[in-house]
């Protein structure tokens, strides 16, 4: 029996869209914030990004999007713990891909790699959510089109690790977060498509939360989470204009010091001068 994705029409995926795009945004600009430390704050830096893109940006709207997800002639209840570790996997996977990519020159030889190690990472986050259904019947997948999946994953993570890794200005920034928004969620509905489910009837319930049990708790944690983050982009940019406005009054103390000194000197010069040129009394 094929998985029902659109339950709810178009609202789940333009949700999804809508919440991957602002994560991926958040996420993006603080990598390309990171640009401008070194070493271990640099490190923090990619880390907050990947809990941007991996779990604000690619989990938070798999999540929405599964809420659209039916099975006909069954309910669908999820497994709270395996569904709670795509989001775990998630933010991981695109750590190690952005430690790769973000220290020193980005380059293509970099980001293949990370790319790799990130899609099917995301890949494997997006699956928790099958593994977690619990219906009336029994969940698996189709071979062809989990490879197919598998590969969409590995393309869109490289795609996305290469416009964090080399993107720049402001305006280039929204455009690479939609695109990488597009394909987090072109992968989960990628991933989706494999799974298969043979129904069995039951009298029994199925065990497990509903999706909508989850809704709540998952859309508080994805506003902090997406505050948090907008937090620390504008403290961040605060900062950096606070130290710039820092650098230019020092310049100009410097510069009034150094034209003092001048002024000084050339008086001193000047009276010295008018005393050369002084006539001598008779």
């Amino acid at each position: 029996m094929i998985v029902e994705h659109f339950a709810y029409g178009a609202i789940t995926p333009a949700l999804a869209l809508v919440l991957s795009f602002l994560g991926c945004l958040l996420g993006t600009f603080i990598a390309a914030r990171s640009r401008a430390s070194s070493g271990g704050s640099r490190a923090r830096w990619l880390t907050l990004s990947a809990v941007g893109v991996g779990g604000a940006g690619s989990w938070v709207p798999h999540f929405m999007a599964l809420l659209g997800t039916d099975v006909p002639d069954s309910v669908v209840r999820y497994d709270v713990p395996i569904t709670a570790l795509g989001f775990g996997i998630a933010v991981v996977v695109y750590c190690l891909g952005l430690y790769i990519v973000g220290f020193g020159r980005p380059s293509l030889w970099k980001v293949l790699p990370a790319g790799i190690v990130t899609g099917a990472g995301i890949a494997a986050a997006y699956s928790t959510a099958p593994l977690a259904m619990r219906v009336a019947g029994t969940v698996g997948y189709d071979p062809a089109t989990a490879i197919a999946a598998l590969v969409a994953a590995v393309v869109g993570a490289t795609v996305s690790l290469w416009c964090v890794s080399t993107v720049r200005g402001n305006r280039a920034l929204g455009v690479a977060a939609a695109i990488m928004a597009v394909a987090a969620c072109s992968t989960h509905y990628a991933v989706m498509t494999a799974v298969r489910v043979d129904a069995v009837p039951s009298s029994g319930s199925v065990s497990g939360a509903s999706p909508l049990a989850l809704l709540t708790p998952v859309c508080v944690a994805a506003c902090v989470l997406l505050s948090v983050l907008a937090y620390a982009t504008v403290g961040f940019s605060v900062r950096q204009n606070t130290e710039s406005e820092e650098e230019l009054l020092r310049r100009a103390r410097d510069m009034y010091s150094i034209a003092t000194l001048h002024r000084a000197a050339a008086a001193r010069h000047e009276e010295r001068d008018r005393g050369k040129a002084a006539p001598v009394p008779q």
